[in-house]
């Protein structure tokens, strides 16, 4: 779909390359935040054909994923073709990224408030858990289709299509096949692919480490708060909150850092210092050392999503000079790819883990000594060697400071 959005020039639809597309998934995208909220009849109050129950979600998680990446590389691709210049894509990347912190935490925290039995413990309660389920796509849909429209109509800037049409572009195939054969590129998205596996990980093993190695019953932190009247399912999304947001701190932070650095050694200090901090987890059991590695941890995580735009966007720049042609679609699309397999290893590391220390199945009152490891170790020792390893790969990325400002050198001649 990148490649495809590279080659399109077209006057409908708002016209350009990009907006086209996102204009044609509006619709779509928010539609199918509906469905994905929408389990399939009566199958699931009364455990009757799970398999149908699977395949359900299997088909939408499919659907989704299509209209969201057919929408999202479009976007995506106009970060480095609208902004130039390492000052503007220093400003308007950290803008994004903030945004999209505030976006992460209403999307973590608004069905908490919509749905109250969200592990429907209570299958009487079946009828007002679905339309709870059922109301909060119906309002992630709204919230989807407004801000696109706000995107498309006074966000997006594109080429005229008669300037469009002047310029070459390859093949979709030719361009998958420049974007998997370009050597810095590659260095770089197996660099965000260890990001990215921490992305995945961290989120998914998080509340499960938390209640299970926090002893609710006996933390005297924890007993304060439930004490004042709040929830103990809620205390076990705050660390998490807390990290979503001192990472709006993180990304102003690696802004001023990238400034005077440049983009590859930020990146390689912020991926060294998110390691450091998430390493002491192993060795945590109260609740509070916890808030304060999350809030600490945060740091860390506001650096990685604004580097990978950053050196996207120098991969593309480079690009040009060697083909005379601007790629972005391509490049966003095949490194959305190896985000991909990162989730494979997120996913596939926690079932690795909890399957060989304890936990074939879930089954959260049996708790040994060795699964309290194998998940210290889930949210410390295995983020922490990814991003290690991802720092040892950087290192072979050719484009530092200077060559970066070179680059943009030519570019402008």
């Amino acid at each position: 779909m990148g490649s495809l959005s590279d080659k399109t020039k077209t006057k409908k639809f708002g016209g350009g390359r990009r907006r086209p597309w996102m204009v044609t998934m509006a619709i779509p995208l928010s539609l199918v935040m509906y469905f994905l909220f929408t389990p399939p009849g009566g199958q699931v109050q009364t455990g009757e054909n799970p398999a149908w129950a699977i395949a359900y979600f299997m088909i939408i998680i499919c659907v989704f994923d299509t209209i969201y990446t057919t929408y999202s590389v479009s976007r995506t691709a106009l970060y480095p073709e609208m902004f130039r210049t390492d000052k503007a894509r220093e400003k308007a990347g950290a803008v994004q990224r903030i945004l999209m912190v505030i976006a992460l935490l209403v999307a973590f925290v608004l069905p908490t408030l919509i749905i109250e039995d969200m592990t429907l413990k209570n299958s009487s309660n079946y009828e007002s858990t679905l339309w709870q389920y059922q109301l909060t796509g119906i309002i992630f849909g709204v919230i989807v289709l407004i801000s696109i429209l706000i995107n498309v109509f006074w966000g997006t800037k594109e080429l005229p299509v008669d300037e469009l049409e002047k310029k070459e572009t390859m093949s979709i195939f030719k361009s998958i096949k420049e974007s998997l054969s370009n050597k810095k590129f590659v260095i770089f998205a197996l660099c965000s692919t260890m990001n990215w596996y921490v992305f995945g990980l961290l989120p998914t093993i998080m509340p499960i480490y938390i209640k299970t190695v926090i002893d609710f019953d006996t933390d005297p932190v924890v007993l304060y708060f439930v004490s004042k009247g709040i929830p103990a399912d809620l205390l076990i999304s705050i660390p998490l909150v807390i990290a979503f947001l001192t990472s709006i701190l993180g990304i102003v932070f690696w802004m001023f850092v990238d400034r005077k650095l440049g983009s590859k050694l930020a990146f390689i200090l912020s991926m060294g210092l998110w390691a450091a901090v998430l390493l002491p987890l192993i060795f945590i059991n109260n609740y509070l050392w916890v808030l304060v590695i999350m809030a600490l941890n945060g740091i860390g995580l506001g650096g990685s999503p604004y580097f990978i735009d950053r050196h996207i966007s120098n991969i593309t720049d480079d690009d040009e000079i060697r083909t005379g042609q601007r790629r972005e679609g391509s490049y966003y699309g095949v490194h959305a790819l190896f985000v991909r397999l990162s989730t494979i290893l997120s996913i596939g590391s926690i079932a690795i883990v909890l399957s060989t220390n304890g936990w074939t199945v879930y089954e959260p009152e049996v708790v040994i000594s060795q699964l309290i490891f194998g998940l210290k170790s889930l949210v410390s020792l295995f983020p922490a060697g990814a991003l290690i390893i991802g720092i040892v790969i950087l290192l072979f990325f050719p484009l530092n400071r200077t060559e970066v400002a070179e680059m943009q050198q030519k570019l402008k001649t």
